[in-house]
């Protein structure tokens, strides 16, 4: 199936077995300052990962909501959680998701949150630079199995490139040590399976729980964290490989 270009909704997940959600206190001005600030952080990181490149950056615009919005990325339909939209280059965060994901990941609640903004940042590095746009034309004209194999290789990027942010902010002392990243994904892994009303919306909404697996993405993350290697998140070239 052909996807529209306004339809490549991006989401950071990790499979887990589904577990019910408690309802989160309401998002105060110290949640909403903590997520600018760090969608502020990543965006310097790229700014300078990208001119050493040789590139000029384009900071990815943030837009927060709790709950649930609606009219977003041309989608009619309400969207939750965490998401991308290649559209207006603008990072959209559900305050509720993100309380819960604090919430379940305890000690390492904060590197959690701080993973989320960079993977869903890091979909928008993968949109400037062109790999999206190829993506969307590699799937249209793949057969389903694939297209799920090509996400796979997007969303095992984004994280790959969430750990490259991360071991930055690790060295700079602004997150938890790396130990901390398996508890900080499977709080996020199971927060995702539990909030699913971002998928709800039909074909054309990606839903990121078919694709990879919890312990391929915490690989791709861990691999960018320790080698700090920007030309270390081909996770394309590894799917071709067979070494995903």
């Amino acid at each position: 199936m052909r996807l529209r270009r306004k339809a490549l909704i991006a989401c950071a997940a990790l499979w887990v077995a589904p577990i019910t959600l408690s309802a989160a206190p309401a998002a105060g001005a110290h949640d909403a300052q903590r997520c600018e600030q760090l969608l502020q952080e990543v965006n310097q990181f790229w700014s300078r990962q990208i001119a050493d490149l040789g590139g000029r950056y384009r900071p990815s615009k943030l837009v927060l909501f709790a709950n649930s919005t609606s009219g977003v990325c041309g989608m009619r339909q309400a969207l939750s959680g965490p998401f991308y939209c290649p559209v207006n280059e603008t990072v959209y965060l559900d305050t509720s998701y993100l309380q819960h994901v604090v919430q379940r990941g305890r000690g390492a609640g904060q590197l959690a949150l701080g993973y989320v903004v960079a993977h869903e940042v890091a979909h928008h590095i993968q949109n400037i630079i062109g790999t999206t746009s190829i993506v969307e034309q590699a799937r249209a004209s793949s057969t389903a199995e694939l297209a799920s194999r090509t996400l796979a290789s997007l969303e095992l990027q984004a994280d790959c490139y969430a750990g490259l942010w991360a071991r930055a902010a690790s060295t700079a002392g602004e997150l938890g040590p790396a130990s901390d990243i398996a508890p900080a994904l499977a709080a996020i892994a199971a927060v995702s399976a539990a909030q699913p009303a971002h998928r709800a919306g039909g074909p054309e909404v990606l839903d990121p729980l078919t694709h990879a697996t919890g312990p391929q993405r915490l690989k791709w993350f861990r691999r960018a964290f320790d080698s700090g290697q920007f030309n270390d998140c081909d996770t394309f070239g590894a799917t071709a490989a067979g070494t995903l």
